[in-house]
């Protein structure tokens, strides 16, 4: 429109792209035999900043190791601290190991491979941690499968990615619909279970075996499974280790669905690091006032949740804890919730990424 001054770039931009177009002549002047395409834009300052220093991200971090093997590394640093709380239950990282290695040799005398799928539906429990690292030390893959999926859902994957073996429970055993897998239930089997050896694996996996396999929403169309290698959540679990931070000293309250791909760092990242793994009840993570009791009485220092579970939290009434690192993902997190958040806890940081780039693609700490 006449009249009407379009401010597209600032005059820095301008001075940028001015200093670009003086490098491409030039470029074509000392070389006008290449292709337009293999000049020069950037100056040598930009060209070390944008495609040096920003993907200078090499860290040094165990490539060959397995997520069960990192736990068993630190199994051996802190035996007889405390590994994982649920109600007026825990486990020390012993224990813990233990009865995962009960289980897995159990899992590998029902004929569990590497590559072979294992579906697991229970309650959040210890149950549920036991039998994760119970799969992977038998060299399998998991298929978590929530008991509150619909009917059809549950069917749908059993069927699709044909478990060989089923962890549930007794009480979920008849909800589960018709399939093949051979069932073990953790509660009234275990009797059987507590029979296997105590010791730790051989195992022949490499990190590019599959860690879970886990299915999506199906938001826009058929839920497609999703299947993550060792290697790749381990390089995952090493970079959120670092930042946003998770050490021995911290308590880690988990509250997500183990069906959800985040709730793979809430449960691996805590045992690798020594930390405390405190597992939140199904009936405490959708009450407001239950979660907020929870949180207070763990003394948590880590947790990981939707916008709109930090929103049930302030709604119950929640103060803030200065001690309190917020993870917040899964949904967009609005600025009005961010800034009541900021008001009330150590740090907040905000997580994106979808299943297929292993939980978490990128990760920003919010400020004022």
């Amino acid at each position: 429109m006449v009249g009407v001054q379009y401010r597209l770039f600032d005059a820095t931009t301008i001075e940028r792209m001015v200093d670009h177009l003086i490098n491409l002549l030039e470029g074509i002047v000392a070389q006008p035999q290449k292709r337009l395409s293999e000049l020069p834009l950037l100056t040598g300052a930009e060209r070390q900043t944008l495609l040096f220093d920003w993907n200078n991200t090499a860290t040094n971090y165990p490539q060959d190791k397995c997520i069960h093997e990192l736990f068993e590394a630190q199994v051996e640093k802190t035996p007889n601290a405390v590994a994982v709380v649920f109600e007026n239950q825990q486990l020390t990282y012993r224990q813990l190991n233990n009865k995962a290695n009960q289980l897995a040799h159990h899992l590998r005398s029902l004929g569990v491979k590497p590559e072979v799928l294992v579906g697991i539906c229970v309650e959040r429990s210890l149950d549920m941690l036991i039998g994760l690292l119970a799969i992977l030390k038998a060299g399998s893959s998991y298929v978590p499968l929530d008991p509150i999926y619909p009917q059809e859902r549950i069917a749908f994957i059993l069927e699709e990615t044909q478990a060989a073996v089923l962890l549930t429970q007794a009480k979920l055993r008849e909800t589960i619909p018709q399939h093949q897998a051979q069932v073990v239930c953790l509660d009234i089997n275990w009797h059987l279970i507590a029979q296997q050896s105590q010791e730790n694996l051989c195992s022949e996996l490499i990190s590019d075996n599959l860690a879970y396999t886990i299915y999506t929403s199906g938001s826009t169309g058929k839920p497609k499974g999703v299947q993550i290698s060792h290697g790749a959540l381990s390089n995952f679990l090493y970079s959120m280790q670092q930042a946003p931070g998770l050490t021995s000293s911290d308590t880690l309250l988990a509250v997500t669905t183990y069906s959800f791909d985040i709730a793979a760092l809430e449960l691996f990242l805590p045992i690798i690091v020594g930390a405390r793994l405190v597992i939140a009840s199904r009936e405490t993570v959708s009450d407001g006032i239950r979660l907020l009791a929870k949180l207070l009485d763990t003394k948590a220092t880590v947790m990981q949740a939707t916008p709109a579970t930090w929103q049930l939290l302030l709604a119950a009434g929640w103060d803030g804890d200065s001690q309190l690192k917020i993870l917040c993902g899964g949904e967009a997190l609005p600025r009005n919730l961010a800034n009541q958040l900021l008001d009330k806890c150590h740090s907040l940081w905000n997580m994106y990424g979808p299943t297929e780039t292993t939980i978490w693609s990128a990760a920003s700490q919010v400020e004022a």
